[in-house]
């Protein structure tokens, strides 16, 4: 009788244990959903000023239209600096530094953005990274922190954020 009532009490424990890991596993999972940034936009020029002749610069307004995982649809515009005398891949590629405003229902979430233009056989190719504004976002974006990587494909107008954001309240 001792061995029926240990076996089942052990049982017991072990089904606690079986369901606790459980949960953990299910909220940890669920927190680093919580924590991701990704997005894609597809994007258009909506303003320039090129200084390429006289101080090797060439800025961009571009604005549209995309997903981000989450949070919905969004519109964005994103101010662009790049720096055409300096060509760190050769001939062909530039930096460029941006702020990204993306707008969602919920608020604004503000990006800085640096990143490489590479020449390819399609056209240019920009990757870098971004780092979540958190002081200049606004609404459930406030004082939100993170960072990640950004891809734009300049032949098809796309631009593909992934990474780590998260909430100041969560």
């Amino acid at each position: 009788m001792k061995k029926a009532k240990a076996r089942r009490f052990s049982l017991l424990v072990i089904a606690l244990v079986a369901v606790a890991s459980s949960f953990a596993l299910h909220a940890a999972g669920a927190q680093t959903d919580g924590n991701r940034l990704e997005a894609t936009f597809t994007e258009s020029t909506a303003s320039v000023t090129n200084r390429i002749a006289d101080l090797g610069t060439f800025q961009l307004i571009n604005t549209g239209s995309g997903t981000v995982e989450g949070f919905g649809t969004a519109t964005v515009v994103v101010g662009i600096t790049q720096d055409r005398s300096v060509t760190p891949c050769g001939a062909g590629s530039w930096t460029n530094a941006a702020t990204r405003r993306i707008v969602l229902e919920e608020g604004v979430l503000v990006l800085r953005e640096l990143s490489i233009a590479r020449p390819t056989p399609s056209g240019p190719v920009i990757r870098g990274t971004y780092e979540v504004d958190g002081l200049s976002s606004k609404g459930i974006f406030a004082g939100a922190r993170g960072s990640g990587d950004i891809t734009v494909n300049v032949p098809t107008s796309t631009a593909t954020l992934s990474g780590k954001l998260k909430l100041a309240g969560g």
